[in-house]
């Protein structure tokens, strides 16, 4: 199975020899690439909808990996045991309901679980979330895909709040600290937006003085990453 530039980032970040549940899973691409490549023996798709794991379920069956990916009809985590699995994938939703999900599962906060978020909206809103709640984002990339820009964490809990600036909370620090060149053609194209946004002669101040103080971040950005 080839997957997506998006999935394929996914799926990078999962580690040889993990008991995976993917969490929204739809089709099951990444759960059965996973096993097809011999990264896991097992994984859990999960799904709130019995549309998708329907189709998972023919998929799963058509590569014939029916004894190593269990379907699971469950929102968001809650019918997954903690012991079941110790790597997390939620993605392809928007910030808001990752952070409703993680919210509903604080029995998962157990640092021998490893959890792989990809928010589709919102990122600084989950990286805030992530922080206050005790756990760690250990490592971020980005992708573009179809001519969008994903971003994918990887977060551990130890219990310990951390503190970001505001830039960090928006870009991500460790995008930022290793001067990822994705990031650096993503704020280019944020620049640009803000600039042409700002041109608007029909803003009222308020609203201006907003866009100028978030072009000005993304400035200092770009000028700590060159």
């Amino acid at each position: 199975m080839k997957l997506s530039k998006r999935l394929q980032t996914i799926a990078d970040f999962v580690k040889s020899g993990s008991i995976v549940a993917d969490i929204g899973t739809d089709h099951a691409h990444i759960p059965i690439y996973l096993i097809k490549n011999e990264i896991i023996k097992k994984a859990y798709a999960c799904d709130i909808n019995r549309g998708p794991l329907e189709k998972a379920r023919e998929n799963i069956e058509f590569f014939g990996v029916e004894d190593s990916i269990i379907l699971r009809l469950s929102n968001g985590l809650e019918k997954l045991g903690n012991d079941e699995a110790d790597t997390i994938i939620i993605a392809g939703m928007g910030g808001e309901l990752i952070i409703d999900i993680l919210e509903r599962a604080e029995m998962f906060y157990d640092k021998k679980n490893t959890f792989i978020l990809s928010p589709h909206t919102k990122v600084d809103e989950v990286r805030s979330f992530l922080l206050k709640r005790g756990f760690e984002i250990f490592k971020e990339d980005m992708c573009i895909d179809e001519g969008k820009f994903y971003t994918v964490m990887e977060v551990g809990y130890t219990g310990y709040e951390v503190h970001y600036s505001y830039s960090e909370l928006l870009y991500g620090k460790y995008l930022i600290k290793n001067k990822k060149p994705i990031l650096f053609e993503f704020l280019k194209k944020e620049k640009n937006k803000y600039i042409n946004i700002i041109s608007n002669t029909g803003l009222n101040e308020k609203r201006r003085a907003e866009l100028v103080q978030r072009l000005d971040i993304i400035e200092e950005v770009i000028n700590e990453m060159q």
